[in-house]
């Protein structure tokens, strides 16, 4: 006679209902700590993100965070604080990358490839050869805002603070930049100083995104909450209200899931984002073709 097959153990979203999962979810301490800060994050990055698709600066922020690397290598090697290593690595990168087309005769593009190669082969190899500092590589590379410090939330504060501030002076000359350039500087904008300033602010927003996505995932922050939006708004109002909902509910959806399921914070929070994308584009085809059949 065959033995009895005990049940397999019920799982944790089997036996709870949403509402238990959310109560669990916002009583913890750690996702308490870790919410603001990741809240944050989803507003300046999803106001960000939708100069990057203006400006079409999709690869400058894949370059930037993956040369953000050696920043924190060099943090890492010289045992120093890590995010502001990293934040004046990052923001000198970007200012190179603004500077280099035109001084050097450097395509944008291959620039960024040049400098995204070497600057990451450098963090990598300083990180490896480091022995007096423990280093979570997982973490710098895939992020996890559940291990923010009280410092790193005091630095993101400052930097989400300073990057909003900055916005809400520049983003209307930043628009009309980034659609007519030519029309812009002839109406007395000062287009070259303008550029340097939000290239600066990529490489500040970079380092703001590490702690939740990590140099990896940094560019799925600084892009798919405006892709979200644009299928949507076209005034810059519009955009950046519709590019920050989609912003923060994908942040709060990604850390429910990682909460509920114990994946990677910065991972749920991307894929969730992808989701709402994915979501979006078809909705939106849906609708169109609707119309155009009418």
């Amino acid at each position: 006679m065959m033995p009895a097959v005990s049940a397999a153990p019920p799982t944790r979203m089997a036996t709870i209902t949403m509402i238990d999962l959310l109560s669990d979810f916002l009583s913890s301490p750690v996702m308490a700590a870790s919410l603001l800060p990741a809240l944050l994050i989803a507003v300046v990055t999803a106001s960000m993100s939708v100069m990057v698709m203006a400006h079409r600066l999709s690869f400058l922020t894949v370059g930037v965070s993956h040369a953000s690397l050696a920043g924190l290598g060099i943090a890492v090697s010289l045992s120093l604080p890590l995010l502001p290593i990293a934040t004046v690595f990052s923001v000198a990168i970007a200012l190179l990358l603004a500077l280099m087309p035109k001084r050097q005769g450097i395509s944008e593009d291959a620039g960024t490839g040049i400098l995204f190669a070497g600057a990451m082969a450098l963090g990598i190899v300083l990180i490896s050869t480091a022995t007096t500092t423990r280093v979570d590589l997982f973490g710098l590379l895939f992020g996890n805002i559940l291990t923010v410090s009280a410092n790193e939330r005091h630095w993101l504060y400052f930097l989400g603070s300073l990057i909003l501030i900055v916005m809400l002076l520049a983003s209307r000359a930043w628009w009309s930049i980034a659609f007519d350039a030519v029309t812009a500087e002839a109406s007395g904008l000062p287009v070259g100083a303008l550029r340097l300033l939000l290239y600066g602010l990529v490489g500040l927003t970079v380092i703001l995104c590490v702690k939740l996505a990590g140099i990896v995932l940094t560019a799925g922050l600084m892009v798919l909450p405006a892709a979200c939006a644009w299928l949507w708004g076209r005034s810059l109002s519009g955009l950046w209200l519709l590019s920050v909902g989609f912003s923060v509910a994908g942040t709060c959806a990604g850390l429910i899931w990682s909460y509920a399921y114990e994946w990677p914070s910065g991972a749920s929070v991307v894929l969730a984002l992808c989701g709402l994308f994915v979501g979006s584009w078809t909705i939106k085809g849906i609708t169109t073709a609707t119309r155009t059949q009418k």
